[in-house]
């Protein structure tokens, strides 16, 4: 069976694929568009947490510092942001069942060479699903280094608030965070090997119709250097233009908005501010141009391993349509 997947092809599938004039540019606005009015709406169903938030720092203001133990401080601070964490975790799954959505759009064009149509079924089920395993991948890999990370700070901290300055204290702190940072880059390393070989995962997926994860690893071999070369490209390109992009954007955002911030005295005011036109129109503006730019990346970086799964060595797509004109 012709084997059609070549590095070339990887690169270039996000401007090959069908559809190539029209496709990047409906997914980007409509992931912009989606995104942008989720964060206004998670703003507006959550502007009680951002005031009673508001107030405690205020409260907090006028504690004396000097009379408090800091990590009682510290509790204080953390605890401030309590009625917010409902919000983070509705706007977590909503992130979630958003970006499966239009993953599953992506993989689609990609495999399937279908026009931009967004719905939600099996294919966006199972991209949830794909993508909670991909999510238990990266624990495995970042737990134990962040577990030694943070026993390291906590070091740190005892040792500045103890003011001892022997050097057997400080030598096992530095000796802590040295020791965690080489295991996070050798975890990395191994990471980024298993990330790519099951990079397909997604693609094959909806090209088989149903949950794909290890399968996607004999997808991806001998195929694991134009894979992972033709997603860094991508990626590391395409994150350069999309900061370059947010930055430039928060110029004028932080030109409008840092006046009425600077003026503000209460947690009321704040939020009448938030709620204004003056801030929700500027801010819709913004998040739409960054997400605009993300979703384009978002799209393109998917190409090079759906590109792979679409000539899966056990049965490409374009072998089996071949195939099937004599039936």
């Amino acid at each position: 069976m012709l084997n059609r997947f070549t590095f070339d092809g990887a690169l270039a599938s996000p401007l090959r694929s069908a559809h190539a004039n029209s496709f990047p540019w409906l997914f980007a606005v409509s992931y912009a568009t989606v995104s942008s009015l989720g964060l206004l709406l998670l703003l507006f169903l959550g502007r009680s947490a951002f005031v009673s938030i508001a107030e405690t720092i205020e409260a907090l203001d006028r504690i004396d510092v000097d009379q408090v133990e800091p990590f009682t401080f510290l509790r204080l601070i953390l605890g401030s942001f309590a009625p917010l964490f409902p919000w983070i975790l509705l706007g977590s799954f909503g992130a979630w069942v958003i970006w499966s959505v239009f993953q599953a759009a992506s993989q689609r064009r990609y495999v399937r060479d279908e026009r931009f149509f967004l719905r939600f079924g099996g294919d966006e089920l199972r991209m949830m699903v794909v993508s909670l395993l991909w999510g238990g991948l990266q624990l495995v890999f970042t737990f134990v280094p962040i577990i030694i990370f943070l026993g390291g700070m906590l070091d740190v901290v005892a040792l500045i608030l103890s003011g001892d300055d022997d050097p057997r204290l400080v030598g096992r702190v530095m000796t802590t965070l040295l020791m965690g940072g080489f295991l996070w880059l050798i975890l990395f390393v191994v990471y980024v090997f298993f990330a790519t070989r099951l990079a397909p995962s997604f693609a094959l997926t909806i090209k088989e119709r149903r949950i794909c994860f290890f399968d996607a690893w004999n997808v991806s071999r001998g195929r694991f250097w134009p894979i992972l070369g033709a997603y860094l490209i991508w990626s590391i390109g395409g994150g350069m233009v999309v900061s370059v992009i947010d930055q430039i954007l928060q110029i004028p955002l932080g030109m409008l908005m840092m006046p009425h911030l600077d003026s503000l005295q209460t947690g009321e005011e704040l939020m009448t501010l938030v709620m204004s036109a003056g801030f929700l129109i500027p801010l819709f503006i913004y998040t739409f141009l960054r997400m605009f730019a993300a979703g384009l990346l978002m799209h393109a970086v998917a190409g090079p391993a759906a590109f792979a799964a679409r000539h899966d060595p056990r049965g490409s797509v374009d072998d089996k349509a071949m195939m099937g004109a004599f039936d």
